[in-house]
């Protein structure tokens, strides 16, 4: 059996319900992507890398992952800490913007308790998958050694994956998070940016894409757009648009989600591409970041 292991932090998540009221759930873009990818292909073994608290909600979260078959045989419990939450507002053509509470989250400790376990667990795995924000909550000298990992797993799984995912809040400077995210990216089999990443993150002009993609230079790449599309390559593949934009949270998860659950299990990359592009579709008609199943 294929094994995935995503690499994160998972939140709690408050999103409107109406009448001034709040509905709980639980995200956070590797989680997303863990699900979506066990979604897209339930025969691969999904793992969820991470850490939480011992408390209620903790417990909910961790129940949350077994229900959609998510393995926490290497999410550490660290029990004097508590799951970071955020709330998602919207504006009228559901665009989401976040508001976080998460400076003793747990899964700040992902990496710190990874090497107290080793990293035996890993190897031999058919995919390890993190994100610019797995890289953005632990301390500058372990984001450097978050990424000398996925050096260091390369050869040692199929494939090591890396969604820049750019949250200005969590860095000191773009600078900083630039050179730590083109780090990894040099580390990395596939990687998983938006077109707004290439253009925040490292600065592109608009039509300079390809540009900066090129300099980053990993094996394969799939870069998200607007309107439906992707960019698999360098090569433009075409979506269906959404019917209906509700929510954008977690468009971009699901993407990634498909995408690497298509690789995974054989399909081309414009392939996969395609199939990333029709669950993001699918995901935006509905609120918060992880739709019904």
């Amino acid at each position: 059996m294929i094994r995935a292991y995503c690499a994160g932090e998972c939140m709690v998540e408050l999103r409107g319900a109406g009448d001034g009221l709040l509905r709980q759930g639980f995200a956070g873009d590797s989680y997303n992507t863990a699900i979506y990818l066990k979604r897209s292909a339930p025969e691969i073994s999904v793992h969820y890398l991470t850490a939480t608290g011992a408390d209620p909600f903790s417990q909910a979260m961790r129940a949350a992952w077994r229900e959609e078959g998510i393995k926490d045989d290497l999410a550490f419990v660290v029990s004097d800490r508590r799951p970071g939450l955020y709330v998602i507002e919207l504006d009228a053509a559901g665009e989401r913007r976040f508001h976080y509470w998460r400076g003793e989250s747990a899964a700040r400790r992902w990496l710190a308790e990874l090497r107290k376990a080793g990293t035996a667990a890993l190897e031999g795995a058919g995919l390890f998958y993190l994100s610019g924000i797995s890289l953005a909550i632990l301390t500058p000298d372990e984001r450097r050694d978050a990424v000398a990992l996925m050096a260091a797993l390369r050869g040692k799984v199929g494939k090591v994956a890396f969604d820049p995912n750019y949250r200005p809040a969590l860095w000191s400077s773009r600078e900083e998070a630039a050179a730590i995210a083109a780090e990894a990216v040099r580390n990395a089999d596939i990687f998983l940016p938006s077109s707004e990443d290439i253009h925040t993150l490292f600065g592109a002009a608009p039509g300079q894409e390809a540009a900066v993609l090129r300099d980053l230079d990993c094996p394969e790449t799939a870069m998200t757009a607007e309107a439906g599309r992707c960019f698999v390559d360098g090569a433009l593949v075409q979506g269906g648009l959404a019917p209906k934009v509700v929510d954008t949270s977690g468009a971009g998860d699901s993407f990634n989600g498909a995408y690497l659950a298509a690789r995974l299990t054989g399909a081309a990359p414009a392939e996969a591409g395609k199939a990333g592009l029709a669950l993001a579709a699918k995901v935006v008609g509905f609120p918060g970041a992880v739709i019904p199943r």
